[in-house]
């Protein structure tokens, strides 16, 4: 079994000498894939630990170097190392704390990307959801109603983000992201307002269908009676209400 451990562990971690200096690629990744990459240089018991700048970098493929820059500093602090605005380091560590430097650094840079790309998200939702509604509004006028509230079977009160009122009876809308958070909530919310003995129109409008998952495509399709790629056209809608 040690051996075996051992095994896995050589697998985990990968190591590479580059001039002198070490790289260690953790057993962890970027929002983007790429590997987690930390270096380390010095000798004797003083040795300086880095990112290298890929955190920075990782965020500038995203877009966000602005956003990166302003959580970077609280990230670096939480871990107790050093930011200087491009890059991720401590200095002057021993070689009993070597280990735990590297993991710091490494999950300092990770954090970052992360919420990075997290802040990035959450600002294009943002800014989508003002599209829907006002695309909603231009449609369909007095009959377009926004976090509208409805009881499902089991008597919990789920909020949708549109619904088109006919005759009385609501159209639900439910705009949907590719993350995993956004198409449970919605496969929740419709199947049990699916369950209803007199159930309504439910759609289900993808932010984007090209990086939605097949598979999750069929699960919402099983709660939904539409799921189409939102966009500003009356076709789109029409199928919605």
């Amino acid at each position: 079994m040690q051996a075996l451990i051992e095994e896995i562990a050589k697998e985990l971690v990968i190591t590479g000498v580059d001039q002198g200096e070490g790289l260690i690629a953790l057993p962890q990744t970027y929002p983007g894939g790429a590997s987690v990459v930390v270096r380390v240089r010095g000798s004797g018991d003083e040795f300086y630990v880095s990112d290298q700048g890929n955190g920075y970098m990782e965020a500038e493929l995203l877009g966000g170097t602005s956003v990166f820059a302003r959580l970077a500093p609280q990230i670096a602090q939480f871990h107790g190392v050093d930011y200087d605005g491009s890059c991720f380091f401590t200095t002057r560590v021993t070689r009993e704390w070597l280990a735990n430097a590297v993991l710091f650094i490494g999950s300092a840079s990770r954090k970052t990307v992360e919420q990075t790309a997290q802040k990035l998200g959450q600002e294009r939702d943002h800014d989508l959801t003002e599209v829907f509604r006002s695309t909603v509004r231009e449609f369909f006028g007095v009959q377009a109603h926004f976090d509208y509230e409805m009881r499902g079977r089991s008597l919990k009160r789920w909020r949708f983000d549109a619904a088109i009122m006919r005759q009385g009876v609501p159209r639900l809308i439910e705009l949907v992201s590719p993350s995993h958070v956004s198409i449970n909530s919605a496969f929740v919310k419709f199947t049990d307002i699916a369950r209803l003995e007199e159930p309504v129109r439910r759609t289900v409008m993808l932010t984007n269908a090209e990086r939605t998952n097949q598979a999750d495509k069929v699960l919402l399709g099983e709660a939904a009676d539409v799921v189409v790629p939102f966009a500003r056209t009356r076709e789109a809608f029409a199928q919605a209400a």
